[in-house]
């Protein structure tokens, strides 16, 4: 070992300031042979947590199993925190943990297999399933549970007997078992499946969180048979798990390629379920309400915008499908919103293009003047408690709408912004396709602020308009010549 590596060592090991140990560290990573692993593993126990995160970089930086097997002892230190970064770095080491980590399942210890079997768990390689499947006979009921949970993940298919045999023989680990066969799916998961679903049905007093598990599972792997036996029970389910039974139909249908052809009576329920806590059953629901065309379905849906980005495609997907759609997602602007406001100011600009260039009349949303200046003054309205990001798309909004009164809007609504807003504004609007945004933008060019007016020119030079001008009022007579000749 050379001079250089031992002076690193002693300041990572005993130097008491801890900018000195962090560079340490982090000059270590060049390094991979054993002795350097194992000072980086004692390193990794320092109490200054810069320190500890540079180490950290510095082991998943030299990587492999022998990093691996220089942090894995950690997961048996007394400190929750050294044993929380040991998994933390073991997981991001991946397949190169899995040799590491073996020995730990077999530890006296129960806490530390269960750690281990955690780690195996999220790393999903399927190299350890040999190892994991005799801790299924675990006597901890916790490393159990989580030895479930692991081959769940993995997708074990080897252990689906045994997993079955666990549900038979541990009340307790029933639930955890059903959702690790519907993760590992395949007809021997699903048939056992179908037929624990099958006897609750029987029994009639099942527990709800079992029934739910259940429902779930067959979600995850069912098949067409499987979508028969949930349409004939569908009377007996009742209640909360009446959404979960109608998202298990719709992922049923999604994985099957098969048409949505809900009977109507199933509507409502479709409607409550898009009012769920959960998001992948509001999800489903907003997908099973696809074929129902009314406009209390097309308004529900509307205010379900902005629950999250995929509810939001789904959505708006839709809708230019739907009969009166931009009537009803104007009401539903003016009469406002707790969330979902710029995702229907995008929809109505959306829809109002498609209008405005159709060859035909389009009877599924027919778009009046009356309801046009309606949108533009509910969406221009927003703008006010809008915030930044959400400008360009108002701005693009408006121009769809009306060309005219938006330039003429934009440019009242910016010179009341703060110079800093109204260069970002400019600067948005210099990324929008259209010459009534480069004629917004030369109004700033005489703006009180420097910065502004700088930064106007700057986009119209960008844009082509800066050829032959050496003042502000000739760049504008520039810009108005160069329009009327786009024009």
């Amino acid at each position: 070992m050379d001079e250089q590596t031992k002076n690193l060592i002693s300041l990572l090991l005993t130097d008491p300031d801890p900018d000195m140990r962090r560079r340490a560290a982090e000059d270590l990573a060049e390094y991979s042979d054993r002795n350097i692993l194992s000072v980086l593993s004692i390193a990794l126990q320092d109490k200054n947590k810069g320190v500890g995160d540079a180490v950290s970089r510095s082991l998943l930086s030299i990587g492999g199993a022998p990093a691996a097997r220089a942090i894995v002892h950690h997961i048996e230190d007394d400190n929750l925190a050294s044993r929380s970064m040991a998994a933390k770095l073991l997981f991001k080491l991946g397949k190169d943990s899995v040799h590491a980590l073996v020995p730990y399942l077999r530890d006296a210890d129960k806490d530390i297999r269960k750690i281990a079997v955690d780690i195996l768990g999220e790393i999903k390689s399927k190299e350890p399933t040999y190892y994991l499947l005799p801790l299924l006979n675990d006597p901890d009921p916790n490393v159990l549970v989580s030895t479930l949970e692991a081959l769940g993940n993995i997708g074990s298919s080897e252990a689906i007997e045994l997993i079955c045999g666990v549900f038979e023989k541990h009340p307790f680990a029933r639930i955890i078992a059903i959702e690790a066969l519907g993760k590992i799916g395949g007809n021997t998961a699903r048939d056992y499946i179908e037929s624990k679903f099958n006897e609750v049905i029987i029994d009639g007093n099942a527990d709800e969180t079992y029934v739910f598990s259940l429902l779930d599972a067959m979600g995850a792997v069912g098949n067409v048979k499987t979508l028969e036996i949930i349409q004939t029970n569908y009377g007996n389910i009742k209640g909360p798990l009446r959404n979960m039974l109608l998202h298990a139909m719709v992922q049923v249908i999604e994985r099957c390629n098969l048409e949505y052809q809900f009977d109507h009576k199933v509507r409502n329920d479709l409607l409550q379920a898009l009012h769920s806590d959960s998001q992948n059953i509001q999800l489903s629901a907003a997908k099973g309400l696809v074929q129902f065309k009314d406009p209390q379905v097309t308004r529900d849906l509307l205010f379900s915008l902005g629950i999250s980005e995929e509810m939001d495609f789904v959505i708006i997907a839709q809708m230019s499908e739907r009969p009166q759609v931009f009537k009803i997602a104007v009401e539903c602007l003016e009469g406002g919103l707790i969330r979902g406001k710029i995702q229907i100011i995008m929809l109505l600009g959306k829809l109002a293009i498609e209008f405005i260039h159709s060859f035909k009349y389009y009877d599924n949303y027919p778009i009046g003047s009356g309801e046009l200046n309606r949108a533009f003054a509910a969406t221009a309205e927003f703008w006010r408690e809008a915030n930044q990001e959400d400008w360009e798309i108002i701005a693009d909004t408006l121009f769809g709408f009306d060309c005219d009164r938006a330039l003429e809007f934009l440019s009242s609504v910016i010179i009341e912004l703060d110079p800093w807003s109204r260069v970002h504004v400019i600067e948005r609007l210099a990324a929008m396709p259209t010459q009534r945004a480069l004629d917004c933008i030369a109004r700033f060019c005489d703006d009180e602020n420097e910065t502004v007016r700088e930064a106007a020119l700057s986009t119209l030079r960008e844009a082509g308009y800066s050829k032959g001008v050496s003042t502000r009022t000739p760049l504008n007579e520039s810009l108005e010549n160069k329009a009327d000749h786009n024009v």
